[in-house]
C-alpha cells in the first residue's frame, strides 16, 4: 500500500494546538439521515430521563433510590438494604450488555446513549446554535471584542446553561428522593433541605463545567471506556471508518505515474462536524465516538459530486472483513450475559414477600414460671419483618406442627394488634415460646420451627440442664 502523507494527518489530538494548549472545538450540525435519526434517540432519551421519576408502578415510582431509608423502587419491583447482594447481578448486566454492544457495533453507546453526548449534543450545543448561530458565527463571535451584541448573547446562552442544568440536577434528585418531595424543597426555604440544596448546586456546578466548558475533554481525558475499547473489539467489529481503498489517494495528494485521485476530495467537512476534532481518514481512533456525523457530513458532499455515498460508514474494523455477528467472542459475552440475566430473574422469582431475622432478645437465657401446677421454661425472641409486597400483609405466626404443639401444652404468645402490615413497613415483633419444663432435653437445649405465613424459621429454645434441676 502507498505510504501517504497528506497535510490533514496529524500525531496529536485535535483539540490541541503545537504548544499542547486546548483548541476550543465548534463543530458544524451536520444533516443527514444519522443525524436524524441520533435527534430522535437523543429526544427520546431526555424524556424519558425528565419523566421516569413521575411514572407510577404499582403506587411507587418507577425508578426511587431512596439511599438514607435503604428503599429502592425500580419498575414495580421494592428492593432493601439486605437485598444488595443482587446488586452484582446489575453491575454484571451492565458490564457484559455493554462488552456485547461494543463487540458487535463499537462504541455505539458513546454517540447514542452516553447521557455526556445526549446533553451535550441534544441541548446545550442546540441552545448555543440557537442563541449564537451556526459554527461559523460561534467562532465569529468568539474571536470579536467584547461588545453590547456579544454580551447580551454571551449572558442568555449561560442563562440557559444555567436553567437547564438545574433541570437536569433536580430531575436527577428525584430519582433519589422522588418528585413529590422535590416540588416540596422547591417551594420552600432553602434552610429547611440545607443537605439537599448544597447536593443541588454542587451537581450544578459540576454538571454545568463538564456540559459548558470541558465537553469533549470528558471523552478523551476521563473517560475509561475509549481506552479499553480495543480490548472488546475484533476484526468483524462494526465502527465507523473512512473507506481507504476508495477514498485514496485522495485531491491534492501527489500522484504516482498511471494513478488516479480517488473519491475523497480533501474537503475537509468531516473534520469540520467532528465533535472532539479528529480526522476520520487517520483510521480507528481512541477519540472517536461514534457518532456518525462525518458519514452524513460526507454523504452530503458525495450526493453534491455525483458519487456514490458511503465513503465512510460503518464497517468492520478491519477494512476487506466480511461481517459475522454470530462468533466466539460474541457467543462468549451473550452466554454469559443471559446467564446473569436468568440468575437475576430467578433470585427475583423465588424472592419471599417477607423478610424475617428471628433474634434472641437481650435479657436472661430463659427464666421459669409455674402455671397451673405446671413448671414452664419461657424464652423471649425478637421477630424482625419487612413486608416486600407492594400490598398490606396479615402475618399469621404459629408452631410447626401447630395442633401438636398445643397438645404438649407448648405456648406462643404474641401481641396481636401489631401483625398488621402496610406495603413496605417494618416491624420488630417480640413474642414469647413458652414449654413445660419436662420437655427439655437433658443437655439444656431444643430445636423448634415457627411458620411465619408461608415462611419457616428455626430456633433454638434453651432451658436448664438435667444437673440444674
Amino acid at each position: 500500500m502507498t505510504q501517504l502523507q497528506p497535510k490533514s494527518f496529524r500525531d496529536r489530538l485535535g483539540m490541541i494546538d503545537e504548544k499542547g494548549e486546548r483548541i476550543e472545538i465548534i463543530p458544524a450540525r451536520p444533516k443527514g439521515i444519522w443525524a436524524k435519526r441520533r435527534t430522535l434517540v437523543h429526544s427520546f432519551l431526555i424524556a424519558l430521563f425528565l419523566v421516569l421519576p413521575w411514572i407510577k408502578i404499582k403506587g411507587s415510582p418507577a425508578v426511587l433510590l431512596d439511599i438514607p431509608n435503604r428503599h429502592f423502587s425500580i419498575l414495580g419491583f421494592e428492593f432493601w438494604a439486605h437485598d444488595a447482594p443482587m446488586i452484582f447481578f446489575v453491575l454484571g448486566i451492565a458490564t457484559l450488555s455493554l462488552a456485547l454492544v461494543t463487540a458487535v457495533y463499537g462504541r455505539v453507546w458513546c454517540g447514542w446513549a452516553c447521557p455526556q453526548t445526549v446533553f451535550l449534543d441534544g441541548v446545550f450545543r442546540r441552545i448555543e446554535e440557537w442563541v449564537e448561530g451556526n459554527h461559523l458565527k460561534r467562532r465569529e463571535l468568539n474571536a470579536a471584542p467584547m461588545s453590547l451584541s456579544k454580551f447580551i448573547k454571551k449572558s442568555l446562552k449561560w442563562s440557559l446553561f444555567v436553567l437547564f442544568t438545574l433541570i437536569i440536577t433536580h430531575s436527577f434528585l428525584a430519582y433519589f428522593v422522588g418528585p413529590e418531595r422535590v416540588f416540596q424543597m422547591v417551594t420552600h426555604s432553602p434552610k429547611e433541605n440545607w443537605e439537599n440544596f448544597v447536593f443541588v448546586m454542587v451537581l450544578s456546578g459540576i454538571f454545568l463545567f463538564d456540559l459548558a466548558w470541558f465537553r469533549e475533554q470528558f471523552c478523551v481525558i476521563m473517560c475509561p471506556y475509549g481506552r479499553f475499547q480495543s480490548v472488546l473489539y475484533d476484526r468483524y467489529t462494526i465502527t465507523v471508518q473512512y473507506d481507504e481503498s476508495r477514498g485514496e489517494p485522495r485531491k491534492g495528494v501527489p500522484l504516482a505515474q498511471g494513478q488516479k485521485n480517488g473519491d475523497c476530495v480533501n474537503c475537509g467537512r468531516c473534520v469540520q462536524v467532528c465533535p472532539t476534532g479528529i480526522d476520520i481518514r487517520n483510521g480507528i481512533q481512541m477519540e472517536c465516538i461514534a457518532c456518525t456525523a462525518c458519514i452524513d457530513a460526507c454523504d452530503e458532499i458525495m450526493e453534491k459530486l455525483s458519487k456514490p455515498k458511503g465513503l465512510i460508514r460503518y464497517m468492520p474494523s478491519v477494512q476487506g472483513a466480511q461481517f459475522k455477528l454470530w462468533r466466539p467472542r460474541v457467543m462468549a459475552y451473550l452466554f454469559v450475559l443471559l446467564a446473569i440475566v436468568t440468575g437475576l430473574f430467578v433470585v427475583l422469582i423465588n424472592r419471599p414477600k417477607l423478610h424475617l431475622q428471628v433474634l434472641r432478645a437481650i435479657d436472661v437465657p430463659y427464666f421459669e414460671k409455674v402455671e397451673n401446677n405446671t413448671h414452664y421454661i419461657v424464652n423471649s425472641y425478637r421477630l424482625h419483618v419487612k413486608n416486600q409486597t407492594p400490598s398490606s400483609q396479615k402475618l399469621k405466626i404459629t408452631f410447626v406442627n401447630h395442633d401438636e404443639a398445643l397438645k404438649k401444652g407448648w405456648k406462643l404468645q404474641i401481641p396481636e394488634h401489631i401483625l398488621e402490615f402496610k406495603a413496605g413497613d417494618f416491624k420488630m415483633i417480640p413474642f414469647l415460646i413458652e414449654i413445660p419444663r419436662h420437655d427439655i432435653p437433658t443437655h439444656g437445649s431444643l430445636s423448634l420451627e415457627i411458620k411465619v405465613n408461608e415462611l419457616t424459621k428455626s430456633l433454638n429454645f434453651l432451658g436448664p440442664k438435667k444437673h440444674e434441676y
